[in-house]
């Protein structure tokens, strides 16, 4: 098969681990009684799940012909695998074939069923592997979940990645638990690390990225670019625990619970912004975002607080005083827990700009996590 667009993507990152899943896929590719059944591979974003396949195709399949397609570019790439499927149909001596539909997340659903189909009309396609954020629910599936590295291939894997850094065995069990076994999150750090000394490490290792004293604006620019992804993939894993069981958000810090609404924000759309920790409340997150009508900027304020601890009005007052002394056009509170009558009354006065959102909404977020981006 000719095209450099078929040939698997060349994984950068060091692979370590995964033996179990390896072998698993082995035997699913190999005891494939029925030819083009699929091979689900999913899980969360950044946990492996093209490394995974590549890895794959690397160590097990080089007895038969491995066709690797991006799911964005399918449409592309369908005529030039068309035709090379059609010029072996008579050519019995080749191989049979598998072929990798990787990210059918980044397409609709009617899409990926349209290119799934197109795919296995061919005989000699043996087996289709795809990989998915999503669930798919394809007839004949068999379904590979990735979960969190252990944490004895976690720690190596920092090792390997931190090879070139100073690394004390406090900071290394702080990635450790930072990381939470997800990979991505650890070259994520990695990367970041390279660019600071041992203490700015700590620092953000500790949760205070803000509080870096660098008199370069550029470097801090540079900084918050490259450790923004790192709580943005942590949250993520996060928010795929939280699906199951959502009551284990009272038990996140309060820092943690910031980060996981700002995580559900963004994924609404908007462009956020974590600010400084601090006790004075009234606009832990910034969250603007850009329309025909103008652009409008949100003050969040998120509150940790224990179901049976409502939130009373002087908050709400308060919150309400930070929004006309910033002039942003609207602010909202955010709670585990919910309002008293005279909190909601004054929401009520000033319905159009202030807003007041419970545990049943931010649990209404957290189930539709994702949807909004691909679908």
């Amino acid at each position: 098969m000719a095209g450099e667009s078929f040939i698997p993507p060349k994984i950068s990152e060091i692979f370590i681990g995964r033996k179990r899943e390896l072998d698993w896929l082995e035997r699913e590719v190999s005891e494939r009684r029925y030819p083009g059944m699929p091979v689900v591979v999913t899980g969360v974003p950044g946990i492996g799940k093209t490394a995974v396949v590549a890895e794959f195709i690397r160590r097990f399949e080089t007895r038969r012909q491995v066709i690797w397609i991006r799911c964005s570019e399918f449409e592309q790439a369908a005529p030039a695998f068309e035709e090379a499927m059609r010029s072996q149909i008579e050519d019995r001596s080749l191989r049979e074939v598998v072929v990798v539909l990787d990210g059918a997340d980044e397409i609709s659903e009617e899409q990926l069923g349209t290119a799934f189909r197109r795919v296995v009309s061919y005989k000699r396609v043996r087996t289709v592997i795809v990989t998915s954020r999503n669930e798919l629910k394809l007839r004949g599936e068999s379904v590979l979940r990735l979960e969190s590295l252990p944490e004895a291939e976690s720690q190596s894997l920092i090792e390997d990645q931190f090879s070139n850094s100073v690394l004390s065995h406090e900071s290394m069990l702080k990635v450790l638990g930072v990381a939470n076994g997800h990979p991505l999150t650890i070259s994520l750090i990695a990367k970041m690390a390279r660019s600071l000394d041992p203490e700015q490490l700590r620092l953000v290792l500790d949760g205070h990225l803000y509080d870096l004293n660098d008199n370069s604006p550029a470097a801090k620019k540079n900084l918050i670019a490259v450790a923004r992804p790192v709580i943005i993939s942590a949250n993520e894993a996060m928010i795929a625990g939280l699906k199951k069981q959502p009551r284990d958000i009272f038990k996140l810090t309060p820092r943690q619970y910031e980060e996981l609404v700002a995580e559900l924000i963004h994924d609404m759309g908007y462009e956020v912004t974590l600010t400084k920790a601090t006790r004075d409340g009234g606009k832990d997150i910034l969250a603007s975002i850009k329309t025909e009508c103008g652009d409008f900027l949100c003050l969040v304020e998120a509150k940790h607080y224990r179901e049976d601890r409502k939130i009373g009005v002087s908050l709400v007052r308060t919150l309400y005083g930070t929004l006309c002394d910033f002039q942003a056009n609207s602010a909202m509170l955010v709670t585990t827990s919910s309002y008293s009558k005279d909190a909601h009354t004054l929401q009520q006065k000033h319905k159009y700009q202030l807003s007041l959102r419970d545990y049943t909404d931010v649990a209404g977020w957290i189930q539709h996590y994702g949807t909004r981006r691909t679908r």
